[in-house]
């Protein structure tokens, strides 16, 4: 199986063991089902993917584009305290910049540390839990695009006066 797209050098991962960057030939999976993931990693910290299954025998390639559709988010980061809520928007644009159409599903990776609220699909409201960090996911299930963005909880502000 070759894995190749643009940009190059996007991290490739199979069954969730990264495996190098593209393009990459991959002559060592046995016949079944695999699961292949490629991703880059932005300026800001978020992270861009596309998601693949391929069946070993049936396709000899996999053809990436993360520059094809992109999901932004504002905002691009996150940063709340524990007890604080934060609103976050998507948008889906394609190569142009224009806003099309998506069908995103939002997940956190870790729910002890920041959970989310709503039924929109575009927007969710992130709760802060407890101090850390974590990634908010939204995957568009038309595209297999999805973004990673990073997520701190910060420890309860001092109260006033002191």
């Amino acid at each position: 199986l070759r894995v190749v797209g643009t940009p190059a050098g996007a991290r490739v991962f199979v069954n969730g063991v990264e495996r190098g960057t593209a393009p990459l030939d991959l002559s060592d999976l046995p016949p079944g089902t695999h699961h292949i993931r490629v991703e880059i990693t932005l300026n800001n910290g978020q992270i861009i993917a596309q998601e693949f299954n391929v069946v070993i025998g049936s396709q000899p390639e996999v053809r990436y584009d993360l520059n094809r559709y992109r999901i932004e988010t504002n905002p691009v980061q996150v940063e709340v305290w524990a007890g604080q809520r934060q609103q976050i928007v998507a948008t889906m644009r394609d190569v142009n910049g224009t806003i099309v159409e998506a069908n995103f599903v939002w997940s956190i990776e870790n729910p002890n540390v920041a959970t989310l609220a709503g039924s929109e699909n575009n927007t969710r409201f992130l709760q802060g839990i407890a101090r850390g960090s974590t990634y908010l996911i939204i995957t568009d299930t038309r595209t297999g695009v999805s973004l990673r963005v990073p997520v701190t909880v910060l420890d309860f502000p001092p109260p006033p006066g002191g």
